[in-house]
């Protein structure tokens, strides 16, 4: 099963490659994300790529993403907590917004509209339509993979081509690993696997991405410093996420799934604009800059918006901050509230 991945592997990178030189946002994303998709059409089979790589992947870059978190920055996210509420209220919001009047022209039902809108991880929500009556799971991944999809290309462009003037290397990869950091990073490493574990037995959603984070933020925070990781590993992470992504993409499996898209997609363009908008109006109000409130309150995944940040050199500790404070809210708080106002309103209808 291992070498007929391979040539995807080789042909991923490529991708990744030609998207770089060509200055796309998120080459070593978005290139393998691309090629999947296309070798998936080509074909015409079944693409097997472990969810493994793609979980070590996650692991390389919940670590890059927990990385900054000083005490000072600890503090300053203490003190943002209310404005992170305020925005993820306004975003959840304006996607259930959104996704209502998509409903009223399309027609995919009330539970696959709410279920299919909130902003949380695409297989979260998956899971979560499976133990909620009254959906589609089809229709559900299908809103939720546009919507994944649509901000992973459109809001790196607004943010590097838009909204930032300045756009370098990320500051914190390396191009290699010396010696002496080799201890370092294994008591980061054993710290991350030790709490992936723990976070495995509670059930905590995102367990690969969630856990790195945490661990290494803790650790961080208890003076021991963050090694740089070299710009090769988080290249290859990406191409191993990218290369899952690509592969979990599938609108074949509903008859009228052009409607579906086509509905979701204008829905998240919709909210990505207003987004913008709210950004500027929060920017000017408290001392954060415009792309990094975008890129905080943009419906997109944590690695991905995180690794946004560090090319749009945007607040990496602010971002990450606020898109897993957004993404425990809404599995904590709002998708209890969904599925109780869906189960009220089915019994209402009958």
């Amino acid at each position: 099963m291992y070498k007929q991945s391979l040539p995807l592997f080789f042909l991923a990178v490529l991708g990744g490659y030609l998207f770089s030189i060509s200055h796309i946002p998120l080459p070593w994303t978005l290139g393998p994300l691309v090629t999947a998709v296309v070798w998936k059409v080509i074909t015409k089979k079944e693409v097997y790529w472990p969810k493994k790589l793609r979980n070590t992947g996650m692991v390389f870059l919940g670590y890059l993403l927990g990385s900054p978190f000083t005490p000072a920055v600890a503090q300053q996210v203490l003190y943002q907590l209310p404005l992170m509420l305020a925005i993820t209220l306004v975003l959840i919001t304006l996607c259930l917004g959104t996704g209502y009047i998509a409903n009223r022209f399309v027609g995919i039902g009330t539970a696959n509209s709410v279920i299919g809108s909130i902003p949380g991880g695409l297989s979260q929500m998956s899971i979560i339509c499976e133990e909620t009556g009254g959906t589609d799971v089809s229709v559900v991944t299908l809103m939720q993979t546009v919507r994944v999809i649509t901000v992973v290309f459109t809001v790196p462009l607004l943010a590097l081509h838009g909204l930032s003037d300045k756009v370098t290397a990320a500051s914190r990869l390396a191009t290699s690993i010396s010696p002496g950091e080799i201890p370092a990073l294994a008591v980061f490493a054993v710290t991350i696997l030790l709490l992936i574990k723990l976070c495995q037995r509670i059930h905590l959603p995102n367990t690969y991405v969630i856990a790195p984070i945490l661990g290494t933020a803790c650790l961080v925070l208890a003076g021991v410093p963050a090694p740089a990781l070299p710009v090769t590993v988080i290249a290859l992470a990406q191409v191993v996420i990218g290369i899952r992504m690509g592969i979990d993409i599938d609108f074949s499996s509903l008859p009228n799934w052009q409607k579906i898209a086509a509905s979701s997609l204008v829905s998240v363009l919709a909210v990505i604009l207003l987004l913008l908008g709210f950004a500027f109006i929060i920017s000017s109000f408290y001392s954060i800059p415009l792309v990094t409130a975008f890129i905080s309150m943009a419906p997109g995944g944590m690695s991905e918006m995180g690794l946004i940040a560090l090319a749009a050199n945007a607040d990496l500790p602010t971002v990450v901050a606020f898109q897993l404070f957004r993404l425990l809210f809404i599995l904590i708080v709002c998708v209890p509230v969904a599925r109780w106002w869906l189960h009220k309103h089915s019994h209402r209808c009958t």
